[in-house]
């Protein structure tokens, strides 16, 4: 639910500028950067580095940020970043430059909202976006957005009912497109107070025919609640080798804040408009923690980031302990097995990637280090290949460029 977290998340949701300074221009020439590592300095600037490998003997490049103009929730595909400015509903695509300065070259006006999930729609240039209005925080809208060329190709309200009973916060926590048809993982929440709030006891499971929007079919599933989230921010489903699609919930304090239910993974077979019922991994049973994030490695294991209850105190402090353990989770078998890596502190960050063999982690210890660690699933081993400067404070994102 974007409105709860952009009053009260403060801790890490920081700011990007519209235009991005780079440190060391004369290195445009041979410098081509692959990944991405975005940072929350300790000064409350936020840096940009720039790799070309994610091994110590690799070349960097930082950018400083200098503005506030917008939160470090962007999108990223190949070397272009797309942002939803919530401020004035511009959504904007910024490129890097030959001399790997970050520059705003077009953009968008959508209407009042704010961007709850994407989707690259069958991994084409056409990316579809999903927005709550802000007035309300009710009401949905979907946005096709042709991002080759840059312009607007749809905008439609999506026919998702505004509330349940007295529980008026809508939040679209995933979304999923096969067949011509659009699946969508929804629940709501209401304020308890000026500064709490929880969500109902029901996940929602909507399937619309794409191309009207005509709701196919409802399904409704209390075994836990809030399904995915803000994944701008985190990830939360993925599709497996086998084509089914896997979710988490998260109903721990930092998303749904319905600490009752577990956090659970859920899974729709391919070919299928519904999740399937005779299959819950209940998270919370296992490690008897809240989880958030959710990563597809393959083989049918996927990684989530769990919270230890026992070490913070309350949302005010989550964001700033060191108590988040990773974990390997066989989906097959529901077995999870912790990795071998130092505790980490912020509670929602984009910050493992997965490629080929390797899985990387953003990882802010208690050493005041903050590292990628690279993890290998096949025999467990990880290793600290990379470390950020000294003067950071979060690594919010880890991403590949190509």
């Amino acid at each position: 639910m974007k409105l709860f977290f952009t009053s009260l998340y403060i801790g890490l949701l920081s700011v990007l500028g519209l235009l991005f300074s780079c440190t060391s221009p004369d290195t445009s020439t041979s410098f081509f950067p692959e990944y991405a590592l975005y940072l929350l300095n300790e000064d409350g600037s936020n840096t940009f580095v720039l790799l070309d490998s994610l091994q110590r003997t690799g070349e960097s490049v930082e950018i400083e940020v200098p503005s506030k103009e917008f939160t470090r929730e962007y999108i990223q595909k190949k070397g272009a970043f797309y942002h939803f400015k919530e401020k004035n509903d511009y959504f904007i695509r910024y490129q890097l430059d030959s001399n790997h300065q970050m520059i705003a070259t077009d953009s968008i006006l959508f209407k009042d909202g704010y961007l709850e999930n994407y989707l690259w729609k069958n991994d084409t240039d056409t990316l579809l976006l999903f927005t709550v209005e802000k007035k309300t925080t009710a009401h949905a809208r979907m946005y096709v957005v042709d991002t080759k060329n840059f312009t607007l190709i749809r905008e439609e309200a999506l026919p998702l009912p505004s509330s349940v009973a007295d529980f008026n916060l809508l939040s679209i926590g995933v979304v999923d497109f096969v067949d011509d048809k659009l699946w969508v993982a929804y629940c709501y929440s209401k304020f308890l107070t000026a500064d709490d709030y929880t969500t109902s006891d029901t996940m929602y499971y909507a399937t619309l025919d794409f191309s009207s929007l005509a709701v196919l079919n409802l399904q409704k599933d209390t075994r836990s609640s809030y399904p995915g989230g803000v994944n701008t921010v985190q990830s939360y489903s993925a599709r497996d080798d086998q084509g089914d699609f896997y979710f988490m919930s998260c109903p721990g304090v930092a998303l749904g804040n319905s600490l009752s239910k577990p956090t659970a993974i859920f899974r729709r077979k391919a070919g299928s408009q519904q999740v399937d019922t005779s299959y819950m991994l209940d998270v919370s049973k296992t490690i008897l923690n809240h989880a958030y994030g959710f990563w597809y490695v393959g083989g049918q294991k996927a990684i989530i980031r769990s919270e230890q209850h026992e070490l913070y105190t309350d949302f005010s402090n989550h964001h700033s302990v060191f108590q988040f353990e990773y974990y390997l989770v066989d989906l097959a078998t529901k077995k999870l097995e912790k990795i071998n890596i130092p505790l980490d502190k912020g509670t929602r960050k984009e910050n493992v990637l997965v490629q080929g063999d390797y899985v990387y982690f953003g990882i802010d210890n208690e050493s005041n280090k903050h590292e990628i660690w690279r993890y290998t699933p096949a025999h467990g081993k990880t290793e600290n290949v990379f470390s950020a400067s000294s003067t950071a404070d979060y690594i919010l994102r880890l991403d590949f460029l190509k």
